[in-house]
This record gives C-alpha cells, sequence and structure tokens, in this order.
C-alpha cells in the first residue's frame, strides 16, 4: 500500500510542477531499500514514463498548444542521446563498484549537489533575467547534459529540465512544466527500448510494476488538474519544499551508501 501512496503523490505533484516523480520516488525507495539498485532505477524510470504519457497526451489530444516543440524537441533529442551515455555510465559503475550501495551513494551526492543548484534558482529565479537561447546546436548540447544525469540518477530530470526552460528559453512555470513533461516522455521511451533491445532489464515484480504505473497515472490525471488551477507562485512553493525534501533525502542514502549500510 505504501508503494502505491508514495507513487501516487510523487507523479501528482510531478504533473503539477513539471517532473516526473522520479526524483522523488527513487531516493526514497533507495532509503527504505526496497530492491536492488538496477531494479529501482527500471521501476521508477517506467512509472515516469507512464505517468508523463498520460499528461503529455492529453495535452496534445486536446490542442492546447502548451508544448512547444520548437524549443523541446531538440532538448529531447539532445536528452535521448544523453540518456543513452548516463546509462552507460551506471552500468560501468555497477560492474566497477566494490558494492552496490557505493553506486547510491554517487547517484545521491550527484543529486544534492544538482538540486542544491535548482532550489537556489527557484529562490532567486526573479532576480534572473532569462537568455532566450535560440540556436538549435545549443539546446542539442543542453539535452544532452540534461539526458547524461537524467539517464545516470535513473530518475526523468524534470527540476533540472525546468531551470533549463526557465533560463534558456524564458518560459513561465505552468508552460515549462507541460515541456518538460514532453522531455521526459520522449527520453525515458527511448531509455525503455534500450533496456529492451541490450536484454538489460532487471529481475522485477510484475505486480510493483503494475501498482506503480497505474498509481503514476492516477497521480498524473489528478496532479494535471491541479496545475491548471494554481497559480505560478504556488507551483514554484510547492516545486521548492520537493527539492529540500529530496536533498535531506540524499544526504542520509549518501551516508548508508558510503558506509555500506
Amino acid at each position: 500500500m505504501y508503494l502505491f501512496i508514495l507513487v501516487f503523490v510523487s507523479c501528482c505533484i510531478g504533473a503539477v510542477c513539471g517532473f516526473g516523480g522520479g526524483v522523488v520516488i527513487k531516493p526514497v525507495l533507495d532509503l527504505v531499500q526496497y530492491d536492488s539498485t538496477q531494479t529501482v532505477y527500471f521501476l521508477s524510470g517506467c512509472t515516469v514514463l507512464s505517468m508523463s504519457l498520460y499528461t503529455v497526451g492529453v495535452s496534445f489530444f486536446r490542442k492546447e498548444k502548451s508544448v512547444k516543440t520548437a524549443v523541446s524537441t531538440p532538448l529531447a533529442v539532445g536528452a535521448i542521446v544523453g540518456g543513452m551515455i548516463g546509462k552507460e555510465i551506471f552500468t560501468y559503475l555497477l560492474q566497477t563498484a566494490s558494492q552496490a550501495g557505493t553506486v547510491k551513494a554517487v547517484q545521491a551526492v550527484v543529486l544534492i549537489f544538482l538540486t542544491a543548484c535548482c532550489l537556489l534558482y527557484i529562490l532567486f529565479k526573479k532576480h534572473i533575467r532569462p537568455l532566450h537561447t535560440e540556436s538549435l546546436l545549443t539546446s542539442c548540447g543542453i539535452g544532452i547534459f540534461l539526458g547524461t544525469v537524467s539517464g545516470f540518477l535513473g530518475i526523468g530530470g524534470g527540476q533540472f529540465n525546468l531551470i533549463v526552460l526557465y533560463f534558456f528559453f524564458g518560459m513561465n512555470t505552468k508552460i515549462a512544466a507541460t515541456n518538460s513533461l514532453y522531455i521526459i516522455l520522449l527520453s525515458k521511451i527511448s531509455n525503455l527500448l534500450l533496456q529492451i533491445f541490450t536484454h538489460s532489464v532487471p529481475a522485477f515484480e510484475i505486480s510493483s510494476l503494475l501498482i506503480m504505473i497505474a498509481a503514476g497515472i492516477l497521480g498524473g490525471i489528478i496532479g494535471r488538474a491541479v496545475n491548471r488551477r494554481v497559480t505560478d507562485k504556488v507551483v514554484d512553493g510547492l516545486l521548492g519544499g520537493v527539492l529540500c525534501a529530496v536533498i535531506v533525502i540524499c544526504i542520509f542514502n549518501a551516508v548508508t551508501g558510503f558506509s555500506g549500510r
């Protein structure tokens, strides 16, 4: 039951703010030692994929035009390439690390640093002028960086997407949320296909996957409805709170991972 609640709440908040939910789901499942690092990585990715597929699919179906494909597609293409790089880095570390807990700890440290950067940007966003980047090459390069980070961490990376969309492209909070999920959707589809074709899908309980997907889609339904009714200020406040919680959880994961517990 706690698995359903965790995923539902994470994806509900994720749909409101524009991240897939993996940034909460994976650290928490690592914290409670739900399963192996590889299995948590896979389950988290599938959950994020299902939620973003629903949210973005409905947006396209209703022709809301909130997805700025001219901006987000180059980012997504770069993220797909980066996702493959990140997955290879993750696999390499798993194979060379003395214990799986070390990889979890390294992921936690990277996530702490990047999440803290995102939090600082949220706090001082009104004092920072967006760049309004138009270069296609720059967009693809940024996408590769985002995909590499997300692929390595096993999360959707929506909080990083949001900061990029704010700073480099000048999107407002709610438009950035939808475009972030669009980028996550394309990168997660490619990541899943890569795992299938390379026969690197780990052993997992099908019941856990079904529970997480169902909770992810339900969270997407509720979160999307909430997103349409709240202000940008509320979304920013909610995102800031989530980022603070993620940092605390990741600090604990890093300590336990490096200590071998």
